[in-house]
C-alpha cells in the first residue's frame, strides 16, 4: 500500500520536473535560434498534450490504487476472518487430538484389560476342566455306589421276602359254623372253611388249596370225624392232584363214632398245591373235629 502511494506522488513530480526542464531548455534555445520558433510551438503543444496524458494516466493509476486499496482491505478482512477460523479449527483439531490421544490410551487400557481377562478366563477354563474331570470321576463313583446300593436293596428285598415267605403256617376246620355231615360219593376236594391261622395267606378257604410260596420242605396233617351208622370215611392228601397219603374208617354197631388222621412231610416247589380230598361222609361241629393244617419247616 505504501509503495503504491509513493509511486502515486513521486512519478507525477518527476514528470513535471522533466517537463519544466524541457521547457526551459527549449526557451533558451529559442533565444539563440530565432528561426526555429515554429518548432518550439509544436514542441510546447506536444509537451502540453504529454502533460494531459500523464495526468490522465495518473488519475487512472490513482483510481486503480484506490480500488486495489479497497480490495486489499477486503482481502485483509477475509484474511483476518480466515485466520480466526483457522485458529478455531486449530483449537478444534487440538481438542480432537486430545480426544484421540485419550481414546488411544483408553483402547490400550482396554486391550491390556482384555488380555488380562483372557488370561483369567483361560485359567478359569483350566480349573473348570479339572473340576469337570473330578465331577466325572465322582459321577462314575456315585453310579457305582448306586449300582451297589441297588444290588444291596435287591438282596435286602429278597431277604425280606424270604423272611416273610418263610413264615408260612395255616390251620383250619371244616365248618365255620353249626354242625353236620359232608358227603362225597367220589373223591372231591374238601374245602375247610373255618380258618384258625393263615400266616402269609397261602391257604384259600374258597378253593381248599394250599399254594407253596417258596421252594422248601413242608409238614401237613389232617383229621376227620365219622358219626354216621353204616357209612365210611376216606380222606387223602393230594399234591398237584396226585394222592400222597390216605386215612379212612367205617362205623360199626358197637362204635358209632370214630376219628381218622394222617400227616406227611413234603418237598414242594413254588406254586405246588396241596389239598384234602374226601370220599364218603365226614362230620364237623362246634368242637372242630375235622381239621387240615400245615406249615413250612425250612426253605431250600
Amino acid at each position: 500500500m505504501k509503495a503504491f502511494l509513493a509511486f502515486f506522488f513521486i512519478v507525477p513530480h518527476y514528470i513535471l520536473c522533466n517537463a519544466q526542464e524541457l521547457s526551459s531548455h527549449s526557451f533558451i534555445s529559442g533565444e539563440d535560434v530565432s528561426g526555429n520558433q515554429f518548432n518550439r510551438l509544436e514542441k510546447n503543444q506536444d509537451v502540453q498534450e504529454l502533460h494531459l496524458d500523464i495526468w490522465e494516466e495518473l488519475r487512472i493509476l490513482r483510481d486503480l490504487v484506490v480500488v486495489q486499496g479497497i480490495e486489499l482491505r477486503l482481502l485483509s478482512a477475509k484474511l483476518a476472518e480466515f485466520d480466526s477460523l483457522f485458529q478455531v479449527q486449530q483449537k478444534e483439531i487440538t481438542v480432537m487430538n486430545d480426544r484421540l490421544t485419550a481414546a488411544e490410551t483408553l483402547i490400550e487400557e482396554m486391550q491390556t484389560e482384555k488380555e488380562a481377562q483372557g488370561a483369567e478366563i483361560k485359567l478359569i477354563q483350566q480349573k473348570l476342566n479339572i473340576v469337570e474331570e473330578r465331577l466325572l470321576i465322582h459321577i462314575a463313583h456315585v453310579e457305582e455306589l448306586q449300582e451297589k446300593q441297588e444290588d444291596q436293596d435287591l438282596a435286602l428285598q429278597e431277604l425280606q421276602m424270604t423272611n416273610n415267605v418263610s413264615k408260612v403256617a395255616f390251620s383250619t376246620s371244616l365248618l365255620d359254623s353249626g354242625e353236620g355231615n359232608t358227603v362225597n360219593l367220589e373223591y372231591m376236594t374238601l374245602v375247610f372253611k373255618n380258618v384258625f391261622t393263615n400266616i402269609g395267606n397261602h391257604y384259600s378257604p374258597v378253593t381248599g388249596y394250599f399254594t407253596a410260596p417258596i421252594r422248601g420242605v413242608y409238614y401237613f396233617i389232617f383229621t376227620g370225624h365219622l358219626a354216621s351208622v353204616n357209612n365210611f370215611l376216606a380222606m387223602r392228601l393230594v399234591k398237584n392232584e396226585d394222592p400222597i397219603v390216605l386215612s379212612g374208617d367205617r362205623v360199626h354197631d358197637i362204635y358209632r363214632e370214630d376219628n381218622v388222621s394222617n400227616g406227611v412231610v413234603l418237598q414242594l416247589e413254588i406254586n405246588d398245591v396241596v389239598a384234602i380230598q374226601l370220599g364218603g361222609d365226614i362230620w364237623d361241629d362246634t368242637y372242630h373235629r375235622s381239621t387240615f393244617s400245615g406249615f413250612l419247616l425250612f426253605a431250600l
